[in-house]
């Protein structure tokens, strides 16, 4: 393990290896861990963004796990902690497949041109004004996520 390399353990002891790489928070109120699943760079410039409704703990060990081939840039715990996982200026692997019959179906890939959180920070809005919501389920048709209760149109607003 390098110096720039810490090991975070997940609450049932197994450890991942975060790689601290050389980027600083896009949002100066979050914390930061880096995963190691994302792509360098964006192939689009950010238009977007996906909000996803997280189950429960585990979050942050699941994204830092190699082997979950999945992260966010954002992570917003229940207590309102924000983590930024990936830079903005790269590409998390959140979005997954996108259905044929999706808002954003032949639109290319969302991950190159979203922000993905697992759910809300406003102050991206505030940094990209015209900014784009969707939200998983309308691009991956059938998933229920963030989920059949939340309020779609009053968080767009």
């Amino acid at each position: 393990m390098s110096t720039q390399e810490k090991t975070i353990k997940s609450d049932n002891n197994h450890s991942f290896i975060s790689s601290n790489d050389n980027w600083k928070v896009d949002y100066s109120k979050a914390y930061k861990i880096a995963s190691p699943n994302y792509t360098i760079g964006r192939l689009a410039p950010i238009s977007g963004l996906v909000l996803h409704g997280t189950a429960g703990g585990g979050t942050i060990e699941w994204f830092l796990n190699p082997a979950s081939k999945v992260s966010a840039h954002y992570v917003v715990g229940q207590d309102g902690k924000i983590t930024q996982m990936v830079s903005e200026a790269n590409t998390a692997w959140h979005a997954g497949v996108v259905s044929h019959n999706s808002i954003l179906a032949n639109k290319g890939n969302p991950n190159s041109y979203c922000i993905g959180i697992e759910f809300s920070l406003n102050d991206i809005r505030n940094r990209y004004p015209n900014i784009d919501t969707y939200f998983h389920d309308e691009i991956s048709i059938g998933r229920i996520c963030p989920g059949p209760n939340f309020p779609k149109t009053l968080f767009r607003s």
